[in-house]
């Protein structure tokens, strides 16, 4: 069974161990069945990281004062950070981790204080400085109408 088809019945099945025709498990089946399994894991992470901040958005439930990211704009976490797309001016920005991570807070729901007071908490910001860099980062997004509340 070649990785593309592995891939469509892992999605189809939800079962994403794999398996030879045999019904062995790929460890037992030798060779390069190892391999074959850690791509395809890999390739599920990618996915699910990739797919986890549209869930969250998606899945919290919307209240009158919350950011949210605005119509049209796409976040995508990337290993060097992340990026947003403007779909309609077709613009790209590349986000550094911090950048992204702010991002991540506002994909999760909040008002402006909400998303700085989550991650003051989260990477114990003892000095305001990150908040100060938070709540500038925030404004310069919602001036590129990049979110909205």
């Amino acid at each position: 069974m070649g990785y593309e088809s592995l891939i469509r019945r892992a999605w189809r099945t939800g079962d994403f161990s794999v398996r030879e025709a045999d019904g062995k498990s790929a460890p037992e089946a030798g060779g390069g069945a190892e391999e074959l399994r850690r791509e395809v894991r890999k390739e599920m992470e990618d996915v699910i990281g990739r797919e986890a901040g549209d869930a969250a958005g998606c899945l919290c439930a919307h209240k009158e004062d919350s950011m949210k990211l605005a119509p049209f704009v796409k976040f995508r976490e990337e290993k060097f950070g992340a990026v947003l797309f403007e779909t309609r001016s077709e613009k790209v920005y590349t986000l550094s981790p911090s950048g992204a991570a702010v991002v991540r807070e506002i994909v999760s729901g909040g008002d402006a204080q909400g998303v700085v007071a989550r991650l003051q908490s989260k990477y114990e910001d003892k000095t305001g400085k990150m908040a100060q860099e938070a709540k500038s980062f925030l404004a310069d997004l919602k001036s590129k109408g990049l979110i909205t509340e």
